[in-house]
């Protein structure tokens, strides 16, 4: 499918509020989330091509800003200490506990394939259910069952369960 301006602009209409939301929730800040958010669009103009229907936008939408704050995480991480993104009113959590939480995301999401990660993302971050997982991806909910108890298994054989430090 070839986008024209017109579409990629009622796109941006459409979901540029929903992509905001999702990289404030990883990016803890306003103007870091609308530059993603412009990176995101910026991707989608690219790969319009590629998209093989206009109901796998959202998930790709998704998919993309995820991946993307995700990567800006990564790389702030060796370069600069985000106080607002640590403080334990930013999550939640003692800040102890949210280094911990990080420590084992690190560790049990980075040898993932993406399929994996954005199940487990959508599982304990978003908290949606199997089947709304399902009607994002395309995936079928036994496939999504799978990589949750395999992520779990592997997980609890290192020694460390998520639901222990969530």
């Amino acid at each position: 499918m070839s986008a024209t301006d017109k579409e990629i602009r009622d796109l941006y209409n459409r979901y540029a509020s929903m992509v905001h939301s999702r990289c404030m929730r990883f990016l803890k800040s306003d103007d870091e989330a609308w530059d993603a958010t412009q990176e995101v669009f910026i991707k989608l103009m690219a790969s319009m091509d590629t998209i093989q229907k206009k109901e796998s936008i959202y998930s790709w939408l998704l998919s993309t800003s995820t991946n993307y704050c995700l990567s800006q995480l990564r790389k702030k991480q060796g370069v600069e200490f985000n106080e607002e993104y640590h403080t334990s009113e930013s999550k939640g959590l003692p800040q102890e506990k949210w280094m911990i939480v990080k420590e084992v995301l690190k560790h049990f999401l980075a040898p993932w394939d993406e399929k994996v990660r954005q199940v487990v993302i959508y599982t304990y971050f978003d908290g949606y259910k199997q089947d709304e997982i399902a009607e994002l991806t395309g995936m079928g909910e036994s496939t999504i069952r799978r990589h949750l108890t395999t992520f779990k298994r592997k997980s609890a054989a290192s020694g460390l369960r998520l639901e222990d430090i969530l």
